[in-house]
């Protein structure tokens, strides 16, 4: 004997697929430059410290703005910025807003095109920066461990450290014994004028990867709508 179906049941199921095909959607996890979660840290109480560099790659003379977001510890004195590469050294502090989000721009003119590395310090629990910088006198470009005293490494002078492995020896000393600063790190590129200006001319730009868009619920389901009417007048040949 054929078993028959008819139309409404064979509907209804093809609209059951249909709907299943569209899991339930969650909010994104919010997350900073270096791809750190913010939601949970910046509610978990800890110290915390996000940044980005923008524009991340900038002709000289173009300013450039170094911004993110300190939660948790004491950030009445803000946080420390570190920007660095070759013999260039800036180490300055920013204030932490009302809202948590600190911001601190940076001119570029007369600065040598290259790479430079930010780093950002949030001085933590104690509400002091551990790892600071001296800027004047005889030992100006040494860095130091201001709980004891002792020397870091040089910036400047006999034994110093530039650039990726400055950048190594700073977050070393982020996770020295004593040290409750937390930091996080990003880069940015500064061009020359020329430079930029020949990219531009002669770079032809790369065409943009096109993507399948994915089919709506009201074309899915119309769809499966025909397909049912479809399948319940076969049913009754």
């Amino acid at each position: 004997m054929k078993r028959s179906y008819s139309p409404g049941s064979i509907l209804c199921t093809l609209l059951l697929i249909a709907l299943l095909a569209f899991p339930a959607s969650g909010a994104d996890a919010s997350t900073d430059a270096n791809g750190t979660v913010l939601a949970s840290s910046a509610t978990s109480g800890q110290p915390f410290i996000s940044a980005e560099v923008l524009p991340s790659q900038a002709t000289v003379g173009e300013p450039v703005t170094v911004s993110g977001v300190a939660t948790g510890g004491n950030l009445t004195s803000g946080v420390q910025i570190w920007v660095f590469a070759g013999n260039y050294i800036n180490v300055s502090t920013a204030p932490v807003n009302s809202d948590n989000t600190y911001s601190k721009t940076y001119q570029t003119a007369g600065l040598p095109p290259a790479t430079y590395y930010v780093i950002v310090q949030s001085p933590g629990k104690n509400g002091n920066l551990d790892i600071v910088m001296e800027t004047t006198g005889q030992f100006s470009g040494q860095v130091v461990n201001t709980n004891t005293g002792n020397l870091v490494f040089n910036f400047t002078g006999t034994g110093s450290v530039q650039d990726s492995a400055a950048a190594t020896a700073l977050s070393n000393a982020f996770n020295l014994p004593g040290v409750d600063d937390v930091y996080t790190k990003c880069t940015f590129h500064l061009v020359a004028p020329e430079t930029q200006a020949a990219v531009s001319t002669t770079a032809a730009p790369a065409p943009a990867a096109t993507k399948k868009s994915p089919l709506s619920l009201f074309t899915l389901i119309a769809g499966t709508g025909i397909a049912g009417l479809a399948l319940a007048w076969r049913s009754r040949q």
